[in-house]
């Protein structure tokens, strides 16, 4: 679902919700059922999209999250992992825990369920897809002398 207003654009599901203000270009990501809240800025969200797109690309960890295999049934040693640009955000997930683990070099670390980590990736794409949501994107970036990661966020 998302809101809108003249200075914040929402995009919320069962799982999280993602905030962008518009005023100065940071960002926050709810997640519900940790009840924990990461703020933000527009490099370290940039690296974030990118590194859920990398990770939703692996196949055999998908076939695990979406338990087209049985998680359960992997080795005990089977480890995903998946590195964001500067390593801003990396991910790694062991399958026969069901769990993936998202640490921000902001000095934080989110432990999600399988379920979690879909909502998350779900509510990215529907925020990389609309149209306000990459205006604004698109303004910071012009107006940012940090690391542009636009460029890999095409689809």
């Amino acid at each position: 679902m998302k809101t809108s207003t003249a200075h914040h654009i929402s995009f919320a599901n069962a799982f999280a919700d993602l905030y962008l203000d518009k005023s100065n270009g940071e960002f926050a990501l709810d997640f519900r059922r940790q009840e924990v809240t990461v703020y933000l800025n527009t490099t370290q969200y940039q690296a974030l999209v990118l590194l859920v797109q990398q990770g939703m690309e692996d196949e055999q960890f998908v076939g695990y999250l979406t338990w087209k295999e049985d998680p359960l049934q992997c080795e005990d040693n089977q480890m995903f992992e998946v590195c964001g640009p500067d390593h801003i955000v990396c991910m790694t997930c062991t399958p026969n825990c069901e769990r993936v683990k998202l640490t921000f070099d902001l000095g934080m670390a989110i432990d999600l369920s399988f379920a979690d980590f879909q909502g998350l990736a779900e509510l990215i794409r529907e925020a990389q897809a609309d149209l306000e949501w990459r205006r604004e994107l698109l303004r910071w970036n012009m107006s940012d002398t940090g690391s542009d990661f636009a460029s890999g966020m095409q689809d």
